[in-house]
């Protein structure tokens, strides 16, 4: 059966579905829901260790600071994707990677674990789920909006298959557009989920990667 998908990303964020769409005649729909704006931000004080939740959280920080600013301080990121991101802006290692981006909860019992005691700045948009900072004592854990996220939502033409990549998106989508019956839905990590869940949308599959390829992986066994 030929489908019809539906992500909330741009094309050139999904190079490999796209490709794995055109193999197998499928239709795909690569839009984002959300447009990105960057904010003038200061450094604060007294921190020891910066998180990167996602690549663009990287690119808008490095876009308005040096990188041997972070000279005497440890990096940490979730998930392999926001690591390259990092690597293209500075070769300082990276201390603390997490293995599944998608899995939220893992994520931050893991990095908790990682931190002990030490002080963490997360950099993110306005809407920011800041999911690692939770149960950290208030001095512990600062946050440093680096951009903001805004909603563009727009009618889209029905799909089988809808692939929702971030809780803003998903907000965003639900503006001027409803699921049909039936339809296959996949959530980009455990907060993307969520999101969907609290509309009582039933989510068929959950990525606990940041990587195309779990998707492809799972796409291949969808009938």
């Amino acid at each position: 059966m030929n489908q019809s998908v539906f992500i909330t990303r741009e094309p050139e964020q999904a190079a490999d579905l796209m490709a794995f769409c055109t193999q197998h005649n499928w239709f795909l729909c690569a839009q984002s829901f959300i447009q990105f704006n960057a904010v003038p931000f200061q450094l604060p004080a007294k921190w020891q260790v910066i998180f990167f939740p996602s690549p663009r959280a990287v690119s808008y920080f490095f876009e308005s600071s040096h990188p041997t600013i972070l000279l005497d301080k440890l990096i940490a990121c979730s998930g392999g994707e926001t690591a390259k991101r990092i690597k293209h802006y500075t070769p300082q290692p990276i201390d603390f990677v997490a293995e599944k981006a998608g899995d939220i909860e893992k994520v931050r019992s893991d990095f908790q674990r990682w931190l002990t005691n030490k002080k963490v700045l997360y950099v993110g948009s306005n809407l920011a789920q800041k999911s690692v900072l939770l149960d950290l004592a208030e001095e512990q854990g600062q946050f440093l909006q680096v951009y903001e996220t805004n909603y563009l939502s727009k009618k889209i033409t029905p799909c089988t298959i809808y692939i929702f990549s971030s809780p803003s998106n998903v907000e965003s989508f639900f503006i001027k557009n409803v699921l049909p019956d039936n339809a296959h839905v996949i959530a980009w990590g455990n907060t993307t989920a969520k999101s969907l869940e609290k509309r009582k949308v039933n989510v068929n599959y959950t990525l606990e990667t940041s990587a195309e390829k779990e998707l492809i992986a799972y796409l291949q066994n969808v009938k």
